[in-house]
């Protein structure tokens, strides 16, 4: 193999860091991965870099004016053509520079391979090519929870395709992941439109180049399969899905007033976030515990207050705190109200009622009496939970009961396994920097404990700098889209060292960075276009080919 250039010396040269004079005829871009291999002391060191930084200038020329005579071939100077390189690797670790005029390859295979710590990887997770077509891996061992875990993936709406990334490196896990035959199971919330709805079917829109790119990763081009998709419940009929599908996969979900009573499901319908609150969360825990205790108390599958009658609905619920109130006013020594609100003031319960009178507008088909359709994890690959079009109250009370259920459920066993990838976005919503909510309590415990416990979360945002910075830290791996220019000044973005915060101001769509621990620098990487449909429009029309076809 033929050198692209040499090590420069007439640059300083460290052992983190030098400049090469490229040859004639060779190409160097941003992002190349090099090598280089010097004799010292009678041994024999390589190298192994990424390129910075790139740089062409009239070497000779002092003047602008001497610029301008070059170009004419009046004066005879050469273009020096040179890039900086920042040392990834030294094999073996002996911390010394490389020596002037040492010859400078291109890696690939086994040497690229070193560069970028692919051979320290036992389990190499797909994330996409550079742009010279090599691949770009992620240790799985830094998602499955074995040396760290969680994603956390940043940039602006629209144009950095966060939640496109999210499904893709899903996919890779589902496909790739080494412990499938002890379970590896995926969460996805769809939040914004109907588009992750129609994601077990072929898109008809996929290119060629597309395909190829899904080969040399090693994973098939074709669309998720054993998903189901669990929807909303129709508001009249809870057996019907509010969406455009109808088949045997589409499941719509709610839960029971049972449920709802022993599970505390009731907290997730205060999750604003509003100032003063602090009250309000005494008088919701008291009501969280009466429902506990009337759940344990009665039969079946029924709710009953303490005067005997089903409650069969939010609204049922609603008459029977505001008789508690009532009796409040009748006598102050109610022991109907402090059962329900303990000694909580009259003025707490009112913006109790008013914040709960509220949410029962938006929630209350997610709770229908006796009945039932929880969503069970466990028995499917893949779900698809859709909360798209709904309210933000409706949003937080489906995401902050399902991770609940999810997380509680986790706990209870004694093995990580199986794994389950949950993918969420907009986290900024739901775990905030400011305020305190029953759902960012949820996700803290994920970011924090989930890693032992084998709940994985893929996190999507477009501004990590407002997310509760606990749940960033404890993202192993991040990625980052096309950024906003002030937000990746902050110190969320600490790990895009060098050019690459500059970079990311300028990033195309689908090409993102990716920081992980084992790459001491970040890479800049882009992803294909997805083989499944994310739209109804996109399905590949599916041609159904009789038993006895091959008689005729």
């Amino acid at each position: 193999m033929d050198p692209v250039g040499i090590v420069l010396g007439t640059r300083p040269i460290s052992p983190l860091e030098f400049w090469i004079g490229i040859q004639e005829h060779h190409l160097l871009q941003l992002d190349d991965v090099v090598y280089v291999e010097s004799t010292i002391n009678d041994s024999k060191v390589t190298f192994y870099g990424i390129v910075q930084e790139v740089q062409k200038f009239l070497e000779g020329a002092e003047s602008v004016y001497d610029a301008h005579l070059v170009t004419r071939g009046i004066i005879p100077v050469n273009i020096a053509y040179t890039a900086k390189v920042s040392i990834t690797r030294i094999e073996p670790e002996l911390f010394v520079p490389p020596s002037p005029g040492d010859p400078v390859f291109k890696a690939t295979g086994r040497h690229l391979d070193k560069a970028l710590y692919y051979d320290q990887m036992k389990v190499k997770i797909p994330a996409g090519i550079t742009r010279s077509g090599d691949p770009v891996y992620i240790n799985y061992h830094f998602l499955n929870g074995k040396e760290g875990a969680h994603v956390s993936i940043s940039g602006m709406s629209g144009i950095a395709t966060k939640t496109s990334y999210a499904l893709f490196l899903l996919y890779s896990l589902l496909n790739k992941a080494d412990d499938l035959k002890q379970g590896v199971h995926g969460m996805i919330f769809n939040v914004k439109g109907k588009d992750l709805l129609w994601i077990d079917k072929k898109n008809r829109n996929l290119s060629q180049e597309d395909r190829e790119i899904f080969e040399r990763l090693g994973l098939k081009p074709e669309p998720f399969k054993k998903v189901v998709f669990y929807v909303p419940p129709d508001e009249r009929d809870p057996n019907i899905p509010a969406c455009e599908r109808f088949d045997d996969k589409v499941v719509p979900f709610y839960w029971s007033m049972r449920e709802f009573a022993q599970e505390g499901l009731i907290k997730f319908m205060f999750v604003e976030g509003e100032e003063g609150m602090s009250n309000i969360n005494y008088a919701i825990d008291r009501v969280a515990n009466k429902l506990y205790s009337l759940a344990k108390q009665s039969p079946g599958d029924r709710l009953i207050d303490s005067y005997g009658r089903d409650i069969e609905s939010l609204e049922d619920l609603e008459r029977v705190l505001e008789e508690a109130i009532q009796d409040r006013y009748q006598n102050k020594n109610s022991e109907l109200y402090k059962d329900w609100f303990g000694n909580a003031d009259t003025q707490t319960t009112y913006a109790f009622m008013r914040r709960f009178q509220r949410a029962i507008t938006y929630i209350k088909r997610f709770v229908r009496g006796s009945l039932s359709s929880p969503i069970n994890w466990k028995d499917h690959k893949l779900l698809v939970i859709d909360i798209s079009g709904l309210h933000s109250i409706a949003k937080m009370f489906v995401v902050g009961s399902i991770l609940k259920k999810v997380f509680r459920e986790k706990e209870e066993q004694s093995n990580p396994y199986p794994k389950l990838f949950v993918v969420l976005d907009e986290l900024n919503k739901y775990a905030p920097k400011e305020g305190w909510s029953p759902i960012k309590d949820i996700l803290l415990d994920i970011a924090e404990r989930g890693r032992s416990l084998g709940v994985i979360l893929i996190g999507a945002q477009q501004t990590a700098s407002e997310i509760e910075k606990r749940v960033i830290a404890n993202s192993a791996v991040k990625v980052v889209g096309r950024m906003d220019s002030s937000e990746v000044l902050s110190k969320e973005y600490e790990f895009l060292v060098g050019n690459f915060k500059q970079r990311a101001i300028m990033l195309k769509k689908g090409t993102m960075i990716m920081y992980q621990p084992d790459i001491p620098t970040p890479i800049i990487f882009r992803f294909p276009r997805p083989p499944w449909a994310t739209k109804k429009e996109e399905v590949e029309e599916e041609v159904h080919v009789p038993e006895d076809f091959n008689n005729f």
